[in-house]
């Protein structure tokens, strides 16, 4: 980890910033999907209607999405992300707080923290977002512990969706969302 920056305050002060901030995509991973499909008791075919596929319009992601893999649909090349309100909001956001809070997306259990996989060593630093977190700089310090535990949980779904992405995109030669939807719910990796 960062030994120089091992000295950050955080605590989340659920004030709902971060699911409201209309250029912060969440994205998702096979297990985020299977999480929340399953702790809603949700069916691929409603559980869909909970993300959106934010289409590529070139071969390159956007600087903050680079580690995060993309999916071919029937639109394209796309990230899979959570669904955002038509004025910015998550769709799982009410009176500012988290409605999956036990289920959410990884990326929301992380923020405003980012992990590499650096080969031998995993790094952390903060999100390039991190300024519209009012928690940060507040409560206790952050226990290197814990973010070598939640690196190694975030970088693990990420490594798992990036072969699963690679597969999909290499053996798919008609792929659609839901048929996507549907073998993300039934492999066995994102078992959770």
């Amino acid at each position: 980890m960062n030994p120089e920056d091992s000295r950050i305050q955080f605590e989340c002060i659920k004030c709902g910033a971060c699911c409201r901030e209309e250029a912060l995509l969440v994205t998702v991973t096979g297990r985020d999907i299977v999480r929340i499909s399953m702790g809603l008791g949700l069916e691929s075919s409603e559980v869909i209607r909970a993300f959106d596929f934010y289409l590529l319009s070139s071969s390159d992601s956007p600087e903050g999405l680079r580690d995060t893999p993309v999916v071919n649909t029937e639109q394209g090349p796309a990230h899979v992300a959570l669904k955002k309100m038509e004025n910015g909001d998550c769709i799982f956001l009410k009176d500012n707080l988290c409605m999956i809070h036990t289920i959410r997306p990884m990326v929301c259990m992380s923020f405003p923290f980012v992990f590499w996989d650096g080969g031998d060593e995993k790094t952390w630093g903060l999100s390039a977002m991190k300024e519209i977190c009012p928690g940060l700089g507040s409560g206790p310090e952050v226990e290197i512990s814990d973010l070598r535990e939640l690196a190694d949980a975030v970088l693990e779904d990420i490594a798992l969706f990036k072969e699963f992405a690679e597969e999909w995109n290499r053996n798919e030669e008609n792929p659609t969302v839901e048929h996507l939807v549907d073998t993300i719910l039934s492999d066995q990796r994102f078992t959770v």
